[in-house]
């Protein structure tokens, strides 16, 4: 999976933030505002990272268990698939 072109990932104000440009601006009007672990799985899915690698990198970065990086992992997902932000490579 990744982020479709045209998303652009800012710290503003001390918050991290998505922009759209170009064509995104048209199809997606406003911003996104990310907490801490949202950020971390963006950042990941830039680089093309699979469900499964994200649920790896979260368990790695964050004290958490199997069930809640799965869950938090297929949450965020199911946001960006909502919003047709993400490509299915």
């Amino acid at each position: 999976m990744r982020i479709k072109p045209g998303y652009l990932l800012r710290d503003v104000a001390g918050q991290h933030v998505v922009v759209p440009t170009g064509a995104a601006a048209v199809d997606f009007n406003g911003i996104i505002t990310l907490n801490g672990t949202g950020k971390f799985l963006w950042e990941q899915l830039q680089k093309g990272a699979s469900r499964a690698t994200l649920v790896a990198k979260l368990l790695d970065a964050y004290a958490v268990d199997a069930e809640r990086a799965t869950a938090d992992v297929d949450g965020f997902l199911a946001k960006l698939v909502e919003h047709e932000l993400v490509l299915h490579e």
